[in-house]
């Protein structure tokens, strides 16, 4: 009877969460993973800051630490008949500012946080939004690097989103306008890129893959009515991603040559080749 009357302590992990889907307006970085997603974030956010230290992917303006701007303001010291008193005053002085610039020391200490988790409210699903940085790049270097040599254990793919919104229709059609727009123009020999387009809605099932590729057919005639499609080699995909109540959408270059920017390395051939000569 006791056992009965006794209260369960039902613990949701996401409880304290609102929000349950990526907000507009955000650029970042869209993962799947194969479950474990706390274990996959650690591993996003440790090659992003291993990247975030190139300077050709980073724009974020340099930082010049306090204790430098401390010696280069700081005044000369007056030698006079009360030197001992001077020079005194002068090495506490010095003391404090070394002690304020420390990290850990008040907000002079703190970094500031360039990667944040955005909830997803989609299971094996992760996105991380990332300050100065050049979105794009950033994915390609991270492909190149993990399938290069094991970095991943748990995350599979990654895509560069460069806009978010919520569904809607006009708004999409808009954003798809502007970046074909901006992607699809002729190189130094004058051709156009080839293109292909990548869909795929979870949990939401208001925007059909159809609508989608009907609108990127009707951008491509207006803007760029001498592009062709490449399904199997081309050089930009367009992509949208549909999360909840988020449109994602975003450019891969070379998404089939990069094994549809798999996080994973080639998996080595076992089977021993003999050269001849």
């Amino acid at each position: 009877m006791a056992d009965n009357n006794r209260k369960r302590n039902h613990s949701h992990w996401n409880q304290k969460v609102k929000q349950k889907s990526v907000e507009a307006g955000v650029t970042g970085l869209f993962f799947s993973c194969e479950g474990h997603e706390k274990q996959a974030l650690q591993e996003a956010y440790s090659i992003i800051d291993e990247l975030l230290e190139d300077p050709q992917i980073s724009t974020a303006p340099e930082v010049v630490p306090e204790d430098v701007k401390a010696s280069e303001a700081k005044p000369e010291v007056d030698v006079g008949d009360d030197s001992d008193e001077d020079i005194a005053d002068a090495l506490k002085k010095a003391c404090d500012d070394q002690r304020q610039a420390k990290p850990g020391n008040g907000k002079a200490g703190k970094k500031e946080r360039r990667c944040i988790q955005r909830p997803t409210g989609v299971k094996n699903c992760i996105f991380v939004s990332v300050k100065n940085a050049k979105i794009e790049l950033l994915a390609e270097k991270m492909v190149d690097l993990t399938q290069k040599a094991p970095r991943c254990r748990y995350l599979q793919r990654v895509y560069p989103v460069e806009h978010t919104m919520a569904v809607d229709l006009s708004k999409m059609n808009e954003v798809l306008m502007k970046v074909i727009s901006d992607t699809l123009k002729p190189n130094d020999e004058g051709k156009l890129p080839t293109y292909s387009v990548e869909f795929k809605a979870r949990n939401n099932d208001s925007v059909a893959r159809a609508s989608v590729l009907q609108m990127v057919d009707d951008a491509i005639c207006v803007l760029a009515p001498a592009a062709r499609v490449n399904l199997n080699h081309a050089d930009v995909t367009f992509f949208v991603q549909v999360s909840r109540t988020t449109i994602m959408i975003g450019v891969c270059r070379q998404f089939y040559d990069r094994r549809k920017y798999s996080l994973r390395p080639v998996k080595a051939v076992t089977n021993a080749v003999t050269a001849a000569e």
